[in-house]
């Protein structure tokens, strides 16, 4: 019975529940008759007190008849009664199972008379004491003594209980003892279940009438439990065999660290590798076995403790001085805490090798690059003297003092000086500025793009720094202005690259705006005139500005005006001073200023020792061209833009073009549960007539998201040794502040993961880093992904694009009587456009953003018999076949275009009821993409770069069936 206690247990708490029952009952049964023999004792009291009273003078003989009545005669009392003369009487009575009273004793009763019946009892646990005043002055003393317990255990009232109790107390004894056998049973087979594996599920064997559901629901419990666990046995000896297999048969060297920097477990290759003799009770470190190229990533190495990044570092062998490429990755626990790292180490030796033999030859390269550069700009400036005195000698000659045979031979040679000067210049790159305004070659040019060009030029500068680059274009500037794009494209090129040099933190921004002639007059007179007063004289009421803006080291106050004194002089010791300054101010800006000056504008600079600085570019609006860049489109107003950013510098331009576009904007360049709480309210609030979408800043999730650790470092400088490392892998804080920042960040992320799982809302992601290296998992957690800097055209596009399906529940589509009625007018106009000519060739509408790839679309087109048209956006493409539609018979459409890309362009035009031919032309030949091409309502689909056998085929079969 040892592996039975819990059914003895049960048994003995059942006995002792019965007995506790039975006392309990019996207790109560006893004191009921106690309680009511005291009663029938005081009753008695009343009725004697009421037979008394009824005399107005008793007498003995009265009491005495009075007591012998049938009433008293099962009763045991002692009565005096006394008279008032003195004379006393006693009647005594006693069962004949009690013994009689001994002594006459007077009762002293403590309770207080009736005042009604003058008389007071005291009970007892066996007698009544009572006394009895008349008002005659008799009085009556009274023992009662209450009737004794009687138990008739005949009586079912006291057996029947008891043998209830016993009876179920069997019942339950039995049935205990017959599931003993269930139980041994169930034992028997829990014990079996460990001793062999089970490559089968099978049932318990006690399936049987008498066992109960819940031992054979048990029992098929256990079976499940240990075939489970036997299949994970099994599962985790393959795993674990072939974790073993891999690792330690992997050609390169592995090892495991713990959190301290002990080595942990390393594989066959590492042994053969490093370890001449190993020792098993020796405990070794990875700086045992390998250094750091150099002293930062030694201290890396030394202090792996606080390394919460996966990185990648160049290393050496102590014993074979080779070169290894070690990767090192934490691994975290359940509560965030590292627990160790992985570590692989690749042998680069070779490749190394290699790349300081080309560092090498660089070098060489470069020192004669340098020579050669020094002889261009020797042979440069004495070749352009002559040629230059020459230009000069022949313009002021008068044509008409010469015959027609010199005026030709003035003539050419004029125009083969210039030219040869034009081609002296662009061959040896000269930017010396010494040159008059007639050789500038003034043109249109389209600013907006030539922005994106440059920050195209200069993104992977500022991704290498670390920093992010910003680019706007103010929607109310010209988008083409005349001028010269060489300049001004080196100008702002020069400034730029000056900005991102000397920026290691924050950002660089290039920012076009409009301002009026007054603004740049004031401008002028502060920061222009004392130095050239001739600057100013442009007749335009509006200027360009092209702000370039830094969050570097900033430039002091002395030598912000040694530095302007310097850009407006010409002379040889001002370009001296600008060599010796260039570590502070810059290369290139004395060119820059000279460049500006020779548009027709000027550089003004603000800056602020550790905030950064701004250099400004006036230039003359000369011809503007106010083509619109942003196009109001009514769509835009049923969106509502949730825009989270990292900087209050995109924040303000996003709410300035928003605002522009009357698109409704909430901007936050930080969040908080309350934040989110207020927007969850307002999203509810303009759900029914706005459509949500977020715009999310990468940089600033991953702020809110990094581990924040201790600095270490000592006050000696310790932390300058490995800043860029710290600047990568984590923020140093004070410790102080540690808790504070942890939990701030915690409450933020908090707040933006309750926003980003907000159900049926569109989300974007913009960052610095190109999308391959955002990390997957948080990646496809978003509907749309644009690098920086934003290009707001596109994030205008994938605003329209994300959420087209949501606003077509907001506006009706068109009714099919009137896209019968269009679709008649297009047929009618098609009929009727040539009716008694020749017809022309076909028009073709091209829809590119891409320049490159216009020209070559249209030229094949023009070889194939077409012509063709261009535009460069789907809102372009829409009043294109606005204005021609009688013409135009096939469309190219670009699916990823700025404005408005080639899908939502595509749906525009089905959901007009136009049917004309639309032809994909992407690069991403994907089954995806071609299922949202035709889903998007387009007939054929292209990829680039477009085949011409192809395209025979497409335009074959859409224009000569149409």
């Amino acid at each position: 019975m040892q592996q039975f206690q819990s059914l003895q247990r049960l048994i003995l708490f059942y006995g002792l529940t019965v007995l506790v029952m039975l006392a309990l009952y019996y207790f109560t049964l006893f004191y009921d008759i106690k309680q009511h023999n005291e009663e029938q004792s005081v009753d008695t009291f009343y009725a004697l007190q009421h037979e008394i009273t009824n005399h107005t003078i008793p007498v003995n003989t009265e009491i005495k008849t009075l007591l012998e009545q049938p009433s008293f005669e099962d009763i045991s009392y002692q009565l005096i009664f006394m008279m008032p003369s003195g004379q006393t009487y006693i009647h005594r009575h006693v069962r004949s199972n009690e013994p009689a009273f001994a002594t006459v004793t007077f009762p002293i009763i403590l309770s207080p008379f009736d005042d009604k019946s003058h008389s007071a009892y005291t009970l007892s646990n066996r007698t009544l004491t009572g006394t009895i005043k008349l008002k005659s002055g008799h009085q009556v003393y009274i023992i009662l003594r209450h009737k004794p317990l009687a138990i008739n255990w005949i009586s079912y009232r006291y057996w029947l209980p008891l043998m209830t109790a016993i009876i179920f107390f069997m019942i339950a004894l039995i049935y205990m003892l017959s599931r003993r056998n269930n139980w041994e049973q169930l034992l028997s087979y829990t014990e079996s279940l460990s001793s062999h594996a089970k490559e089968a599920y099978s049932p318990p064997p006690f399936l049987h009438k008498n066992s109960t559901p819940e031992f054979l629901y048990l029992g098929h419990a256990l079976s499940r439990v240990s075939y489970q666990l036997h299949n994970d046995y099994r599962r985790i000896k393959t795993l674990t065999h072939r974790l073993e297999r891999l690792v330690e048969q992997a050609p390169l060297p592995m090892l495991m660290i713990m959190r301290h920097g002990q080595i942990s477990f390393f594989n066959q290759r590492f042994e053969q590798i490093f370890m001449e003799s190993s020792q098993e009770d020796k405990r070794y470190e990875l700086t045992d076995f390998v250094a750091g190229k150099d002293e930062s990533t030694q201290q890396l190495l030394q202090t792996l403790a606080s390394l919460r990044l996966t990185r990648t570092l160049i290393v050496y062998g102590l014993q074979n001085r080779q070169t290894y490429q070690l990767h090192v990755t934490p691994w975290f626990g359940e509560h965030e805490q590292i627990h160790g790292f992985t570590v692989l180490l690749s042998n680069v030796h070779e490749f190394a090798n290699q790349t300081e033999q080309l560092q090498l030859q660089n070098q060489q390269l470069q020192q004669k690059l340098d020579e050669l550069n020094k002889l261009r700009s020797l042979t440069g400036y004495q070749l352009r003297i002559p040629l230059e005195a020459m230009i000069d000698l022949l313009e002021p000659i008068d044509p008409s003092t010469l015959t027609p045979e010199r005026h030709e031979i003035l003539k050419s040679l004029i125009i083969a000086s210039q030219s040869m000067l034009t081609m002296l210049n662009s061959t040896l790159g000269i930017e010396e500025v010494e040159v008059r305004k007639t050789r500038l070659t003034i043109e249109p040019i389209d600013i907006y793009k030539l922005g994106q060009e440059i920050n195209n030029l200069v993104i992977n500068n500022a991704r290498q720094q670390g920093i992010e680059l910003i680019y706007f274009f103010m929607p109310d500037c010209p988008r083409c202005i005349d001028t010269d794009d060489i300049r001004l494209r080196q100008i702002l090129l020069n400034l730029l690259k000056n900005a991102i040099k000397f920026t290691t933190s924050g950002h660089v921004s290039l920012i076009i705006d409009r301002v009026t002639k007054a603004q740049v007059m004031e401008i002028g007179r502060d920061h222009v005139l004392p130095f050239n007063k001739n600057v100013l004289v442009e007749p335009s009421s509006h200027w360009v500005r092209f702000s370039i803006e830094d969050t570097g080291i900033g430039i002091s106050a002395d030598k912000q005006k040694t530095l302007m004194t310097s850009l407006f002089q010409n002379n040889q010791q001002a370009h001296e001073r600008m060599e010796q300054n260039t570590v502070t101010t810059g290369i290139g800006l004395n060119n820059a200023n000279s460049f500006a000056q020779l548009l027709g504008g000027f550089i003004e600079l603000k800056s602020t020792v550790g905030k950064g600085s701004i250099f400004n570019l006036y230039l003359p609006c000369r011809k503007p061209n106010y083509q619109p860049i942003y196009h109001q489109n009514p769509q835009l107003t049923n969106i509502h833009l949730i825009a989270i950013v990292n900087q209050s510098l995109v924040a303000t331009k996003i709410q300035r073009l928003c605002t522009y576009l009357s698109v409704s904007t909430t901007i936050y360049t930080s969040t908080d549960l309350t934040v989110i709480q207020s927007l969850t309210e307002k999203l509810a609030q303009i759900r029914p007539t706005l459509v949500p979408i977020v715009l999310l800043d990468y940089e600033y999730y991953e702020t809110i998201t990094t581990p924040i650790v201790i600095d270490t470092s000592d006050e000696h400088g310790t932390e300058h040794q490995n800043l860029e490392t710290i600047n990568i892998e984590y923020d140093v804080v004070e410790p102080t502040k540690m808790a504070g920042e942890a939990s701030s960040n915690r409450d933020r992320q908090e707040a933006l993961n309750t926003l980003l799982t907000h159900p049926s809302l569109p989300k974007i992601l913009f960052s610095i880093k190109p999308e391959r290296r955002i990390p997957s998992v948080l990646l496809g957690k978003y509907d749309g992904f644009l690098n920086k800097p934003l290009d707001m055209t596109l994030l205008l596009s994938e605003m329209l694009r994300l959420t087209s399906a949501a606003r077509q529940k907001l506006v009706q589509p068109l009714g099919h009587e009137e896209s019968s009625t269009q679709l008649l007018t297009i047929a009618n106009k098609l009929g009727s456009v040539f009716p008694n000519e020749e017809a022309p060739l076909p028009l073709v509408l091209v829809v590119e953003d891409s320049p490159t790839n216009q020209k070559i679309t249209c030229k094949m087109l023009t070889k194939l018999g077409y012509r063709s048209i261009v535009a460069e956006d789907g809102q372009q493409a829409l009043d294109c076949l606005k204005s021609q539609r009688d013409e135009i018979l096939l469309i190219l459409m670009d699916c990823r275009m700025p404005v408005m890309d080639g899908l939502q362009a595509t749906q525009a035009i089905r959901a007009q009821g136009d049917n004309i031919p639309i032809v994909a032309l992407t690069a991403n030949n994907t089954q995806e993409d071609r299922e949202a091409c035709i889903q998007a309502g387009m007939d054929e689909f292209l990829t680039k770069p477009i085949n011409k056998e192809a395209l025979v085929t497409v335009l074959q079969a859409f224009i000569t069936a149409s």
